[in-house]
């Protein structure tokens, strides 16, 4: 695909390619006591926005907290976080529902190194030898020095499509993007299926120097000589690091199969990494905190679920559902449980289970500008008009404003400064993530503002209903996604095909198409007037089409 089609992706991207996910969902019967913000509580979950800081709905105060990185032992400040980072949150001995506050806040990245492969169908990165999945709410950061420089300034990476990608071998390898991948593990088992890691945030930046600079952490799938470990794709070499599982103890027996454990080391492997020398390596918990009955708040997908006794499985621990009544969430569901840590940290027993995002959910995205907010039906939640759409917008939603550059302790962008924050910013233009409900509503996972731009966008399944209308010379092809009216140059209707190299990482084409129908995914770019989205030929990074086809229409993921 020429790079002018596929910058169309980034430009409008973080959010557009194959939307969405987040923000509502149901809730089960909770203690009135027991939550994530509770005193000596430990809230993990994913950074929604600023001014204070908000995981997993809460608010936490963060005036006397301190910011942990996990694998490098320091300590630093709140403007080091980003929306996207997943993140415990440990609450204080002063901490409530009412008035949530953190004492610690710990950082802990699963992957940093270099992109080796990305594969644009089933919307995954291959780093480090792990698997990673994106999904509608991966969010996208690049802080790379290219980006803000004077001279030779270069594009920021908003999306999958931007990436660079490893390209070689041994001595010869052109090394890809340089990413720390912010998320959690899916399950470590055949129920993955493929996965290592749920992605929150890719956050690209210049090589690392640094002594955690290239790092893999999941689950121990094979143990060899020499205490080696196999961790996804990766053949760790702890023959010469310095092994920590309850202190320093010999590397040739430190860990076992079925364990978590972290590698990392200053310098880069031989790429593409499928083999990797550690300089260090630690034994992890599942659970953030593994004292037993700690009360904890675990942010993750379903991997699997058990109907007797009821129970499910996220990020590798097992949840004890037994009390909750009800059905149980499905796999894939994004869900935040609640509840206390059992069996010495290796299960939870839940008191409340929250869908954030159904897996079966219809998803959709749509860039342009904001047209109204208005006051939700109940606090901290709002309605917002894009593109002749109302979307809720609520405490789940992902926050960011991409605009102008900004400091978040000053010029918050939070649920509770939503609305007057966006009309008093210079861009009313944003990119929109969101999933429909089985009544059609919308609910916003990610909203951020960018620059101003008089391209509109819309992704997501053609509707059935009114039935395409495929034109010919002369005549549009119509078609809906959403109820959104999409009127378009058959010469603009371009059909994404997958590509594959040598090392199976694949790419996206192009084939000539003219032609969609009911059920293709696609991603639209043009102008928006008269409550339709025109679309012009001859294809451009402004104005185009990109059809999909149908098998993805079920896909949760971001970016190609």
């Amino acid at each position: 695909m020429p790079r002018s089609i596929r910058s169309l992706a980034s430009a409008a991207t973080v959010a557009l390619v194959l939307s969405a996910c987040g923000g509502g969902g149901s809730s089960s019967p909770s203690s009135a006591t027991l939550s994530g913000a509770s005193p000596g509580a430990t809230s993990s979950g994913t950074v929604t926005a600023f001014g204070s800081v908000f995981v997993n709905g809460h608010e936490f105060d963060t005036t006397n907290a301190r910011v942990i990185d996990d694998d490098a032992g320091t300590t630093g400040s709140t403007s080091s976080l980003e929306v996207g980072m997943s993140v415990d949150v440990r609450a204080s001995a002063l901490s409530s529902d009412r008035t949530p506050a953190a004492a610690e806040i710990h950082v802990h990245p699963l992957v940093r190194g270099v992109v080796d492969g990305s594969d644009a169908t089933a919307g995954t990165l291959t780093v480090m030898g792990q698997t990673v999945q994106l999904t509608a709410s991966t969010v996208f950061s690049d802080h790379r020095a290219c980006v803000d420089a004077a001279s030779s300034p270069c594009n920021a990476i908003r999306g999958q499509s931007d990436l660079t990608v490893t390209s070689g071998s041994g001595s010869g390898a052109v090394g890809g993007s340089y990413v720390t991948v912010h998320g959690f593990l899916f399950a470590g088992d055949a129920s993955s299926g493929g996965a290592n890691v749920v992605a929150t945030l890719i956050s690209v930046a210049d090589p690392s120097a640094a002594r955690v600079a290239y790092k893999a952490e999941g689950v121990v799938k094979a143990v060899g000589s020499g205490g080696s470990i196999t961790i996804g794709g990766l053949a760790v070499d702890l023959s010469a690091a310095t092994c920590h599982a309850q202190g320093v103890v010999p590397c040739a027996s430190a860990f076992s199969v079925g364990q978590v454990v972290s590698a990392f080391a200053a310098k880069a492997p031989a790429l593409p990494a499928t083999t990797f020398t550690a300089d260090a390596a630690f034994l992890r918990g599942r659970i953030a905190v593994e004292t037993p009955g700690a009360t904890v708040e675990v942010e993750g997908k379903v991997s699997s679920i058990t109907l007797s006794p009821a129970s499910f499985v996220v990020r590798g621990i097992t949840v004890d559902a037994s009390a909750l009544g009800g059905s149980l969430p499905a796999v894939g569901d994004l869900v935040v449980v609640t509840g206390t840590v059992a069996d010495s940290g290796t299960k939870i027993t839940a008191s409340a289970v929250k869908v954030i995002h159904a897996a079966r959910s219809a998803t959709f995205a749509f860039e342009g500008d904001a047209t109204a907010v208005a006051a939700g039906p109940s606090a901290n939640t709002f309605v917002l008009t894009l593109l002749g759409q109302s979307m809720t917008v609520n405490a789940s939603t992902r926050l960011l404003d991409l605009s102008q550059r900004r400091d978040p302790a000053a010029d918050p962008f939070n649920i509770m400064t939503f609305q007057t924050h966006l009309a008093a910013s210079a861009s009313q233009h944003l990119i929109v993530r969101t999933q429909a409900d089985a009544a059609g509503d919308l609910t916003a996972t990610v909203v951020i503002i960018v620059p101003a731009s008089t391209v509109s966008a819309v992704s997501g399944v053609i509707d059935a209903t009114p039935a395409p209308i495929n034109g010919s010379a002369g005549m549009s092809s119509t078609f809906t996604v959403h109820g959104l009216a999409i009127s378009a140059d058959p010469a603009a209707i371009v059909r994404v095909v997958p590509l594959h190299n040598a090392y199976g990482f694949g790419g996206m084409g192009r084939a000539a198409s003219g032609t969609v129908a009911a059920g293709d995914m696609v991603l639209a770019f043009g102008t928006f007037a008269s409550n339709t989205l025109s679309v012009t030929a001859p294809p451009s990074a402004r104005s185009i089409v990109l059809d999909f086809g149908a098998g993805l229409r079920d896909k949760d993921r971001d970016g190609f």
